[in-house]
């Protein structure tokens, strides 16, 4: 008998650690400008003075949360001369940042009311990569990213075209009449590639959003190319 309870106290210490550490994650998340700067780095690395001013947060602020990020795992540091670079530890991360958005999408209908108010009549584009890469097997289709080009250069999916929304607005992208043209931008909470579509409907180019970023691609399993 005393046996069998050491065995019970052993397997509850084992169960307390477990669930302890495993709830340090949700508990580093249970915030929106750490969600929204884990969202960020994942497209990039960034500086803690770049993401302060992408989330409209003090860099203080933003400093405090890369903090408890960087605690439980989430987010590495790099050293590049004076600055810190921030960025997602893992593709694991990406998985989380996909998952955790489709269960609130399920649970939580405040989140298709808020893209509605935001994107109005919102086309639903290409959903999936399994659906991107059956469009993009068609030699006359294009790919383009629509967002900043040091997004692209860190990470973009393949034999995407850099198309920054900027460039395209000042016509500064070569796009022959003849392709038709996927977009894409962030993910599937960015308007970079709904805005580029409508741009090049107005230039009379056939063009469609896909409503992925390189963190969707990445954890259903793409690939991606970086420059350098």
């Amino acid at each position: 008998m005393p046996e069998r309870l050491t065995d019970r106290r052993g397997k509850r210490r084992f169960k307390d650690q477990v669930y302890a550490a495993v709830a340090r994650v949700p508990g580093a998340l249970a915030n929106r400008h750490r969600l929204e700067l884990l969202d960020l780095v994942s497209q990039r690395p960034r500086t803690v003075q770049d993401l302060a001013a992408e989330a409209g947060i003090t860099v203080a602020n933003a400093s405090q949360h890369l903090r408890v990020l960087a605690r439980c795992g989430l987010v590495e540091v790099e050293r590049r001369a004076t600055f810190a670079h921030y960025r997602a530890a893992a593709p694991a991360v990406y998985r989380l940042l996909v998952g955790l958005r489709a269960v609130a999408e399920a649970v939580d209908g405040s989140i298709a009311d808020a893209e509605r108010s935001y994107f109005g009549a919102r086309e639903p584009g290409i959903p999936t990569i399994a659906a991107a890469r059956d469009a993009l097997a068609d030699a006359r289709t294009a790919l383009l990213d629509a967002r900043p080009r040091a997004e692209y250069d860190a990470a973009h999916l393949p034999g995407a075209i850099s198309a920054p929304l900027d460039a395209l607005r000042a016509g500064n992208v070569a796009l022959p009449r003849s392709k038709r043209y996927v977009v894409y931008c962030r993910g599937p909470y960015c308007d970079f590639a709904d805005e580029a579509v409508a741009l090049l409907r107005r230039r009379g180019l056939d063009a469609t959003r896909l409503s992925l970023g390189p963190a969707e691609w990445v954890a259903a399993g793409g690939d991606v190319q970086r420059v350098g």
